[in-house]
């Protein structure tokens, strides 16, 4: 395939799905649900302004800008059109510097819950931890050496394996648990929906509730890669920060359920809401995978 002066296009490999499940995990972390378990019924409330105040417009921007500008760069370009090259290196800086304490964080959650599950002492012990956050960021390092097909590939898969089935099978469960005569912990009633914002607790939570939804502009960086950008973008983004938003509201409503409030862990709260409706549905012994 060539343009209209003649030069080769590179070859696109990302299609709308797997674009969307990149979106999904950039956006879609597991270990996020605990936090927002702890707010009940009325962690409903906090996503529903999320998704107005914040991923609706975040979507619909990044799509329009990925279709004006459908090349691999994404903020960059964006910026860089509008405000000049130093100003776009910036942001993509930052960007790109998010990731240096973000990478720790959430792989220190994956090497907590692995030891939850096989040796539970193993989570407070700091060289274990250390192990399992070098071994996974080197390895994801190789393996984004092989490019970008085999890279989607390996994000299209661990997502679906990692969020999408755990995911929906916590939130399975937490209907199954809802409609079934098994009390439950949350308190449905209209003052339990609307939350106190004049608390800055509540505040400070709803700003990490906006920081968990960031993230859709991200994958604007592979529109280079995409199938017919202009029109497969905006269907990435949008089915991928739907997807996001069920996943999160759907699987914290899930713990809240099971757990009391004041006994949700940070650290082992997702494993620990799969302990017991697994063991309450004789199925612990799924526990382990």
């Amino acid at each position: 395939m060539e343009l209209a002066e003649g030069k080769p296009q590179s070859k696109r490999v990302i299609s709308v799905f797997v674009l969307a499940m990149l979106n999904v995990s950039i956006m879609a972390s597991l270990r996020n649900l605990p936090l927002v378990a702890e707010f009940g019924y009325g962690a409903i409330f906090y996503f529903f302004l999320v998704a107005i105040c914040f991923l609706i417009p975040c979507a619909l921007v990044s799509a329009e800008l990925a279709t004006g500008w459908p090349k691999s760069g994404g903020i960059y370009v964006w910026v860089r059109e509008a405000f000049g090259d130093s100003t776009g290196f910036f942001a993509i800086w930052m960007q790109w510097i998010h990731n240096v304490t973000w990478f720790p964080a959430i792989l220190s959650f994956v090497a907590a819950t692995i030891a939850y599950v096989f040796y539970p002492p193993l989570t407070e012990h700091p060289g274990f931890i250390l192990t399992v956050v070098l071994v996974l960021y080197w390895g994801m390092t190789f393996f984004n050496f092989f490019g970008i097909k085999i890279s989607s590939i390996l994000s299209t898969v661990g997502v679906i394996i990692g969020t999408l089935i755990p995911g929906l099978f916590i939130i399975f469960l937490g209907f199954s648990w809802f409609f079934s005569p098994t009390p439950n912990q949350i308190q449905i009633t209209p003052s339990a929906f609307f939350p106190n914002l004049t608390d800055s607790g509540n505040l400070v939570f709803l700003g990490g509730l906006f920081l968990a939804f960031a993230g859709l502009e991200v994958s604007a960086g592979y529109a280079g890669e995409v199938k017919n950008p202009q029109k497969n973008y905006p269907k990435a983004i949008l089915l991928g920060g739907l997807i996001t938003f069920v996943l999160f509201m759907f699987g914290a409503l899930s713990i809240a359920l099971v757990i009391p409030k004041s006994q949700i862990s940070l650290v082992t709260g997702l494993i620990a809401a799969f302990k017991i409706f697994l063991v309450n549905y004789h199925l612990d012994w799924l526990l382990p995978l």
